[in-house]
């Protein structure tokens, strides 16, 4: 039998490391591409390719030397491993009518699949397969099991300074600092119906080192409140994107999808680890709002994860109806208004646990503006994208705004008690080895905060600068920025908060964030206000800078952590 009537756990684990994406690459051995005017040499271009830096390149040339898979699999293999791109090639492999090569991302995390389309040659029919061996993927926390209870507790040991001059009173001082971790879990013995990382027996026979969080429940399975292409795993198929819009709750989250004209199948999409949900259910939910009274439909859409579903509409007007397999388009939204309203919150929930195809690379979440079988230059506003493994869609979590506490442990004690048919309890404790981490952030890496010390920072183009405690962009016109070398490992995520005092034109970006293409930077908010952002870096150094044109944004103060 199934585990019932546990509350929510309250500990979570690190259950998969994060892991780069090994993608397969398969070419006809004969005859792969035609070249105009009888040829045999051509180009093909390749799409989505991701740095170990997390940034994307479109639309890179190759050259292949003869009309033969090796040729064209060596072109490939020739751009991929270039340093600029820093993927790791394994050997050609013949299979069958193919030759293939297997290539592993340099970043890990999710990452956009990789595509190849034709150039000065024209691929034939079959000629390119592309499969994705093994995901990319976050490391991952889900709840070790469902508890009863559990406990998180923080400790100081005092050491004695007593002396004489303390006139008979105790005098102490702090000394060793230690956290614990305590809970029960209601835990199934049953084979068929196992829990993942709840064999804490195991860890405490081979003294291994846990990955902890004390949280408030994790609903939300995305780790960004952001829409944007390129941020922790958000992709476009075509669409254009506009960033930093209103969002339902009154930030600026949300963005604005446009089609082009006269097209079909155009989106922005969500790709996540298939093995996530399997045998669970799933609900997945955003919110649309139209653009004006001409555009006010789109399309949802979810891959690889069955068929037994339905759609609602939670909040807000529009209507709901079928558009083909897994597929639904909303019809009759709100536009206009202030920020907060308008927007209705749409849901495609999944009745039964879920049987994926565990083959399948991702289940994938996509929205098109207008219908996607007859787009023509049609626009949406989508924010707030919530998927969470419960058959029923709950109220938007803030993936930025979930409290919890992190550090390594080791386990300390186990006890099980019999419970009846096939359940026990298991009690747990877990011993911290080291720092705890409120909300899961390393220590703050900028020394001068509250942009006190002009010596620390360096400043460059315009007019801009640090003084009397405020970073200040100003320029009429040319590329100006304020920087500093922090020693950053690229790829790893950080959590920039900073607080905008004066803000009277333009706007603000970071220096290769998560952007399409390296000449792009990632916007960030920068209306009057404090704004925290989930960064992905791309360079060792913080490099804060105009996004164009004319700017005058004054900054109060900035804290850059480690997100763990």
């Amino acid at each position: 039998m199934a585990i019932q009537n546990a509350s929510d756990l309250l500990v979570y684990a690190k259950t998969d490391d994060a892991a780069a994406q090994i993608t397969r690459i398969r070419v006809l051995t004969t005859d792969p591409i035609t070249v105009p005017d009888g040829g045999t040499t051509g180009t093909v271009k390749i799409n989505n390719i991701t740095n170990d830096a997390g940034v994307i390149y479109d639309d890179i040339s190759t050259a292949a030397a003869a009309n033969t898979g090796t040729a064209v699999l060596t072109a490939i293999n020739t751009i991929l491993t270039d340093a600029a791109y820093d993927y790791a090639s394994g050997t050609e492999q013949t299979d069958g009518n193919y030759k293939y090569r297997d290539f592993t991302n340099g970043a890990v995390g999710l990452v956009p699949t990789l595509s190849i389309v034709d150039g000065t040659a024209t691929l034939n029919e079959g000629a390119i397969i592309i499969e994705i061996v093994t995901p990319g993927s976050s490391a991952i926390f889900d709840p070790v099991a469902y508890s009863t209870s559990a406990s998180f507790s923080t400790n100081m040991d005092l050491r004695d300074v007593t002396t004489k001059d303390s006139d008979g009173w105790s005098e102490s001082l702090g000394g060793l600092k230690s956290f614990e971790v305590s809970t029960d879990i209601l835990q199934s013995i049953n084979p068929d119906v196992p829990l993942d990382g709840t064999d804490f027996f195991d860890k405490l026979k081979t003294r291994s080192i846990v990955d902890l969080s004390f949280s408030d429940r994790i609903r939300n399975v995305l780790r960004t409140n952001l829409t944007q292409s390129g941020v922790d795993g958000f992709a476009l198929n075509s669409a254009t994107q506009s960033n930093l819009q209103d969002d339902p709750f009154g930030g600026n989250t949300a963005s604005k999808l446009t089609s082009g004209a006269s097209t079909s199948s155009e989106s922005l999409y969500y790709p996540f680890t298939a093995s996530r949900v399997e045998n669970k259910k799933l609900s997945v939910s955003v919110y649309l709002k139209g653009v004006d009274a001409s555009n006010t439909s789109a399309t949802f859409y979810v891959n690889n994860a069955g068929t037994d579903n339905s759609i609602r509409i939670i909040s807000g007007s529009g209507t709901a109806a079928g558009y083909g397999a897994n597929a639904y388009k909303v019809t009759g939204l709100g536009y206009g208004g202030t920020a907060t309203e308008n927007w209705t919150r749409v849901a495609i929930e999944f009745n039964n646990p879920i049987n994926v195809d565990l083959g399948d690379d991702s289940v994938d979440t996509y929205i098109y503006p207008g219908l996607s079988a007859a787009q023509d230059s049609d626009e949406i506003y989508t924010s707030s994208w919530q998927i969470e493994t419960t058959p029923e869609a709950t109220d938007y979590q803030d993936p930025t705004e979930i409290t919890h506490w992190q550090g390594n442990a080791l386990v300390s004690s186990v006890s099980f008690d019999a419970g009846v048919e096939d359940n026990l309890t298991c009690s747990a404790s877990f011993t911290g080895t080291g720092q705890i981490y409120p909300n899961g952030l390393g220590p703050e890496l900028i020394e001068d905060t509250g942009f006190d010390d002009a010596s620390y920072w360096t400043v460059s183009g315009g007019t801009s600068v640090v003084e009397d405690g405020y970073g200040k962009i100003i320029t009429t016109s040319a590329i100006t920025k304020i920087t500093k070398d922090l020693g950053l490992t690229p790829g790893d995520y950080f959590l920039l908060t900073y607080t905008v005092h004066t803000s009277t034109a333009g706007s603000l970006s970071i220096h290769d964030g998560w952007e399409t293409d390296p000449e792009i930077d990632m916007q960030i908010p920068s209306t009057v206000g404090t704004h925290s952002v989930l960064l992905k870096n791309g360079q060792d150094t913080l490099e804060i800078k105009r996004t164009a044109g004319a700017t005058t944004i004054w900054l109060s103060s900035i804290s850059l952590k480690k997100v763990l």
